[in-house]
């Protein structure tokens, strides 16, 4: 995909069929991570630049590469979700993924 490519247009740009996700986009709607919409496209854009740079980051990769605000604060599950569309393997008894951090919905109040 080059410059001018949207997240609207993203899975036809890496070659989807149309009404088809990009695996990103997938990922975001699985770890169910938007909220008030504010930094979604940006988030989406930068992590799918990411991985097509870097297929396997590491979450210190991650964290570089996904530095826009976002105001609802759901960076866990937009690290999870980068880690989904990655291909690391998701736990299935709901435990985060290792060296990530857990949903905002396990994270216990101090």
């Amino acid at each position: 995909w080059g410059p001018g490519t949207t997240s609207e247009g993203l899975a036809a740009a890496a070659g989807r069929t149309e009404g088809a996700l990009h695996p990103v986009q997938r990922a975001w709607s699985d770890e169910q991570v938007p909220q008030c919409g504010y930094c979604q496209s940006g988030q989406i854009m930068a992590a799918a630049a990411l991985l097509r740079d870097t297929p396997q980051p590491t979450e210190e990769e991650v964290a570089d590469a996904l530095s826009n605000l976002c105001r609802c604060g759901t960076y866990p599950r937009i690290r999870r979700a980068v880690a989904r569309a990655a291909g690391v393997p998701q736990p299935t008894d709901g435990a985060p993924v290792p060296g990530l951090a857990p949903p905002l919905h396990q994270v216990e109040e101090s």
